[in-house]
């Protein structure tokens, strides 16, 4: 539950006082109640930038550095004082140099700081090359979730013991196909063996492509979800088991034509302030029609997060989608009618782009101040990841491993290891959803946790993987 933005004000108003009576003294860490260590200021120019922080409050969207991150930063519920709090903004309208060019200047996206960034208004500035300018949006896409385990996810006391899978581009259309049916079941033969010998499966990691071909139907939840993997029969071993999920380019088109554009909604499924919803396989308070038997299937916004902290384990899912327009709904076929009903590929590109963007920041936020020693960034496509983007945002001192889990890919194969030789770039697209001939091998991914805080990985092993060409669509 969020704290109260007036309770971590008065906080960081006492630690502003301590700071004050710092500033005459040795400079000494402090602890706030929410564990967050402070560095005093020790002189007057950093008490008033403190004081100026103060001043604004703590929503994001009033501090320029912060801008595109959602709720409060300034300080954030945990406590802690972001980093963007102090830094200016990149926006150029943020620098008076800048005035009149669109988007960001100080940087450019292109990495270049413009000069204009400490020059004083110039009467004909110039503007930044066309070809590298970032899309400039009237607001930013906020993400809504709950974080904190909503789904009761239990882990075992022992860390061993516990484990969970990853699957990708499995939803076949109308049907269960054999492949699907066939992954399916050596998913349940897998996970039955696992709990005979006293492991814990936390959860399933869906990567997208869910519900071909073009986005889920109202029939699908049961025909293409619940019957194959038995999620809701009491005798499957994968019963009641949370699918913690992203959306892939199937997962957009004609039959989901609002995941795309939900701003273009005569009634949108459900809304947040001004911004509407109208993805269908968004969780129930954002798609009330979605049927009540798939509360365990989470997908609570395009990008989120989920803690598991007696696992020391943090997920972040991402929508990379906007990177895949021409993909969306598998060709024309599958999307022309939802890009009509969008007003064009102009709205869509633009609300995806925004999407991407707050997915991007949350990645950015978790690094710095998400506590897991492991972190699980689960997006559609290979080289969508942004493990670069994360990594570079860990504050001085975090120690942190990532593993990428993607599909897209009709495939099981491992395309990086850590430096213990374990995969942490697993493309697991071998759900079996679709198609003759594109699946090459077909199976799921499994990450077990081990008792020195780290992982091992299985993504081709016959353990989890059917062998090559015995799995047709």
């Amino acid at each position: 539950m969020r704290r109260s933005a007036v309770w971590i004000l008065a906080s960081w108003l006492l630690l502003f006082k301590a700071a004050v009576v710092a500033a005459t003294d040795e400079p000494s860490s402090m602890h706030s109640s929410a564990g967050a260590t402070v560095v005093p200021a020790t002189n007057t120019s950093q008490l008033g930038q403190l004081a100026s922080v103060l001043a604004t409050g703590p929503a994001c969207s009033a501090h320029a550095g912060c801008v595109g991150l959602g709720g409060d930063c300034c300080p954030h519920p945990s406590g802690a004082m972001l980093a963007c709090c102090s830094e200016p903004s990149p926006a150029c309208s943020a620098h008076s140099g800048c005035a009149g060019l669109p988007g960001d200047c100080c940087p450019h996206p292109s990495g270049t700081m413009l000069a204009c960034c400490d020059a004083p208004p110039a009467s004909t500035p110039v503007a930044p090359p066309a070809t590298t300018a970032a899309p400039v949006f009237e607001d930013a896409y906020i993400n809504h979730y709950d974080a904190g385990n909503p789904l009761g996810i239990h882990t075992d006391p022992v860390r061993g013991n516990n484990y969970f899978l990853i699957l990708g581009d499995w939803g076949t259309p109308f049907a269960p196909g054999y492949c699907q049916r066939a992954v399916a079941q050596h998913m349940k033969d897998y996970v039955a063996r696992q709990t005979a010998a006293g492991k814990n499966l936390l959860f399933i990691a869906s990567v997208g492509d869910n519900f071909y071909w073009n986005g889920v139907k109202p029939e699908s939840w049961e025909i293409s979800w619940a019957q194959p993997y038995g999620t809701n029969d009491p005798n499957s071993p994968l019963y009641n088991i949370p699918w913690l999920s992203v959306l892939g380019n199937h997962d957009y088109g004609n039959d989901d034509p609002y995941a795309s554009c939900p701003h273009r909604m005569a009634q949108s499924l459900a809304s947040i302030g001004s911004q509407a919803y109208g993805a269908k396989q968004f969780n129930r308070d954002k798609n009330p029609t979605r049927p009540l038997f798939t509360d365990h299937y989470w997908l609570p916004d395009y990008n989120y997060h989920y803690e598991i902290p007696e696992a020391d384990l943090e997920v972040i899912g991402l929508d990379t989608n906007v990177n895949s327009i021409a993909t969306l709904g598998g060709d024309w076929r599958g999307h022309d009618g939802a890009f009509n009903m969008c007003g064009g590929i102009g709205e869509i590109q633009r609300h995806l782009e925004k999407v991407f963007q707050s997915g991007r920041a949350l990645l950015q936020e978790r690094a710095q101040i998400g506590t897991a020693h492991i972190v699980l960034i689960i997006q559609h496509y290979p080289g969508g990841c942004q493990k670069e983007v994360f990594e570079a945002a860990l504050p001085v001192g975090r120690q942190v491993k990532v593993l990428c889990a993607y599909g897209h890919v009709h495939a099981q194969e491992c395309n990086g290891v850590d430096i213990h030789g374990q995969c942490n770039m697993i493309m697991s697209g071998g759900g079996g959803g679709c198609c003759q001939p594109e699946i090459s091998q077909a199976g799921f991914a499994a990450v077990s946790l081990t008792d020195d805080g780290n992982f091992t990985s299985d993504v081709t092993s016959a353990d989890v993987a059917m062998p090559v060409g015995s799995c047709h669509w």
